[in-house]
């Protein structure tokens, strides 16, 4: 029988030695595909932002945490028309203006989404129910030539003071032909009511030299002094100065309306974790730096980030709006200032 113990003991370290293994493999089994599952675990993101600045974002975002976010770009429009597709897989996170987000919250496709930094953005920006937090802001602001600025920049505070100098040449946003141009309007008209803002419209149509139908138009007109004064977006401002154009910045000191974007979670997404990670993400000086790379000068919506003064150190004033209106009320209001204001056909 002793002879036999030496095989025995070697079966049974065989054994043990095959089970060690079998449980190491499939341990590595375990963890390939771990590892395969975080591979493939990332958020779908859609954002209307610039294609370099969502390649950005994705980037960074990785680099930053170790986790996957796929950022499509988008507009408007096509988000609208993706949402609920069967050909599509839907996205978790949305990047998109506040019009948009607001139609959204309103189908019921986004779902709460809170964190302390969400509780850093003032009320006027957000849902109300955590439905979409707002990031950054495009205000409406002056620019102003350098040499006009020179002569009449320090009497230059509020909107009724385009009005006083009958010599002003105005580069003015054609009102119904962008979507920021026509929320100026719809929240002008909400500040001052539709009669007192047709009144001032009019008034201010003997001072505009040209109506654009983009932003930069605009700027340049002031810039290369075919203009004194423009009526532009704060973000195309800040990039013509910041590149070294001839023109100071001034915000109306009786308030201004601002394009607003911002972000939500959707009802789709199932990496609830995840999506915080990058919701929160989203307001760290990381993503400050991507926008900056690109020439994107925003006005953030959350109270501690910096915030920047104009020419003569005053700070944002915002017309206290609640933005109510919709596509329908707003195509109407512009329709209703071609008509009325732009040509003057009815009263």
């Amino acid at each position: 029988m002793k002879k036999y113990l030496p095989i025995v003991a070697v079966i049974i370290f065989i054994l043990a030695l095959l089970g060690f293994s079998n449980h190491v493999m499939e341990q590595q089994k375990l963890q390939e595909a771990q590892a395969a599952y975080e591979e493939e675990r990332h958020l779908l993101v859609y954002s209307d932002m610039p294609d370099d600045v969502n390649a950005g974002l994705a980037q960074a975002f990785y680099k930053r945490t170790g986790m996957r976010v796929q950022i499509q770009s988008k507009t408007d429009d096509q988000i609208g028309d993706l949402l609920g597709s069967a050909a599509e897989r839907q996205p978790d996170v949305i990047l998109a203006s506040e019009p948009m987000l607001r139609r959204l919250q309103k189908q019921e496709i986004l779902k709460p989404f809170a964190s302390e930094q969400t509780e850093t953005v003032p009320y006027a920006f957000k849902s109300a129910d955590g439905y979409w937090t707002g990031l950054w802001l495009d205000p409406i602001v002056f620019v102003v030539s350098k040499e006009y600025y020179a002569q009449k920049g320090l009497h230059i505070q509020n909107w009724d003071d385009l009005l006083t100098d009958p010599m002003l040449r105005l580069a003015f946003p054609d009102l119904a032909s962008m979507d920021m141009a026509g929320d100026f309007l719809c929240s002008f008209v909400e500040m001052k009511g539709v009669d007192a803002a047709g009144l001032y419209l009019r008034a201010l149509q003997s001072h505009v030299a040209a109506y654009s139908k983009s932003m930069s138009v605009s700027v340049r007109r002031v810039a290369s002094g075919e203009a004194d004064i423009g009526v532009v977006d704060a973000a195309m401002a800040r990039q013509y100065k910041h590149d070294g154009a001839p023109l100071y910045i001034l915000y109306p000191q009786d308030g201004t309306s601002y394009w607003l974007t911002g972000a939500a979670v959707t009802q789709w997404c199932a990496e609830d974790e995840l999506a915080a990670s990058f919701m929160n993400w989203l307001f760290s000086a990381d993503v400050e730096a991507i926008l900056r790379r690109n020439h994107i000068f925003l006005t953030y919506a959350s109270e501690t980030a910096p915030q920047e003064a104009d020419a003569k150190g005053q700070k944002l004033v915002l017309f206290p709006v609640k933005k109510q209106y919709t596509d329908a009320g707003r195509k109407e209001l512009q329709d209703w200032w071609i008509k009325t204001i732009r040509f003057g056909k009815e009263q």
